[in-house]
C-alpha cells in the first residue's frame, strides 16, 4: 500500500467514523434523551430560611408542552415522579400545552385530573408561559380547577404552618418589577417563564436568593462547542448555551417537553427537587 493509499484510507475511515456518531447522535436525540427524565437534586443553605421551613422541600418543573410530542406515556412518567417526589409545594413554569396540540376535551381532563393529583400541602404555584397566554380562558381555567395558584407581577410569602417563611415572587411575560416587593431579611425565590426577564437591570437591587425559569428547552439540540441550534424570543441574552453573570443566582430549566421537533440533544428532561435548609 503506498502513502498515498494510507493517506486516502485514514481520511475514509474518519469520515466514516464521523457519520457513524452523527447516526447515532441523531438515534439517541430522536428515540432516548426525549423520553428521559432526570431529577436535579439541590439544597438550599441560607440563614435566612427560618427553622420553621428547615426541610420543606419544593418540586419545580415547566414547559410540559403537551401535544404532538409530549404524549401520556412521557407524561405519566413526569406526574409518577412528582409523585414519588412527595414534594411540600409544587411549582410549575408555564406552558403546558404546545402549539400543535388542539386540546380536545379529552386531552383537558387528563392534564386536569393530573395537575388535581398533586399533592403538595403548602401550595401548588405557576406563572403562565406564552403558549399558555394564546388560550389564556382555558389554561387558566385548568389551573384553577387543580389548585395551582396562578402569580403575576406579585409576592406571596411561603409559610409551613408559621408566621414566617420564605417570599415567591413571580414576574409575568408582561413583567413589573416595581411591583415585587421583597425584603433582605428574608429568603426570596423568583419565578419567571422566560430568562431575558430576570436580565431587568431594576432586579439588580433586590434581594432575590434564587430565580427560576424556563422557556428555553435547555435549546432543546445542543452541539458540543457550538451551543445551541437557535434562539428564541425571551430566551436570546440568557439561556443554557449562554451564561450570564447576574446579581443572584439562577437556574433554567430544560423543560419536559419538546416544541418543533421531536429531538432532544444534551438537553435530557428535567425536574429539580429543592430541599431548603436553614444554614
Amino acid at each position: 500500500m503506498t502513502n498515498l493509499q494510507k493517506k486516502m484510507f485514514i481520511v475514509i475511515a474518519i469520515l466514516f467514523a464521523i457519520v457513524l456518531s452523527m447516526l447515532g447522535s441523531l438515534t439517541f436525540a430522536q428515540k432516548i434523551e426525549p423520553n428521559q427524565l432526570n431529577v436535579q437534586y439541590k439544597t438550599l443553605k441560607d440563614e435566612k430560611i427560618p427553622k420553621s421551613m428547615n426541610d420543606v422541600s419544593i418540586v419545580y418543573f415547566t414547559d410540559l408542552q403537551y401535544g404532538k410530542f409530549e404524549n401520556k406515556k412521557r407524561a405519566n412518567k413526569l406526574f409518577d415522579t412528582i409523585r414519588h417526589l412527595d414534594p411540600d409545594i409544587v411549582i410549575f413554569g408555564g406552558d403546558l400545552f404546545d402549539t400543535s396540540c388542539q386540546m380536545s376535551q379529552q386531552d383537558i381532563d387528563y392534564i386536569t385530573n393530573k395537575l388535581s393529583n398533586i399533592q403538595a400541602p403548602l401550595g401548588k404555584f405557576c406563572v403562565l408561559g406564552e403558549k399558555d397566554e394564546a388560550n389564556n380562558d382555558v389554561i387558566r381555567s385548568i389551573l384553577n380547577q387543580s389548585q395551582f395558584e396562578i402569580l403575576e407581577n406579585e409576592t406571596i410569602l411561603l409559610t409551613n404552618e408559621q408566621k414566617d417563611g420564605i417570599t415567591l415572587s413571580a414576574l409575568s411575560n408582561s413583567p413589573d418589577v416595581s411591583k415585587i416587593s421583597i425584603s433582605n431579611q428574608q429568603y426570596n425565590l423568583l419565578i419567571s417563564h422566560m430568562p431575558d426577564t430576570i436580565t431587568n437591570e431594576d432586579l439588580s437591587t433586590k434581594s432575590i436568593s434564587l430565580a427560576l425559569c424556563g422557556h428555553s428547552h435547555g435549546t432543546q439540540i445542543t452541539f458540543p462547542i457550538f451551543g445551541g441550534y437557535k434562539s428564541i424570543d425571551g430566551a436570546k441574552s440568557l439561556n443554557r448555551s449562554h451564561a450570564k453573570r447576574l446579581s443572584f443566582p439562577y437556574i433554567i430549566s430544560t423543560g419536559i417537553g419538546c416544541t418543533h421537533t421531536n429531538l432532544r440533544f444534551m438537553a435530557k428532561p428535567e425536574v429539580y427537587y429543592l430541599m431548603l435548609q436553614n444554614k
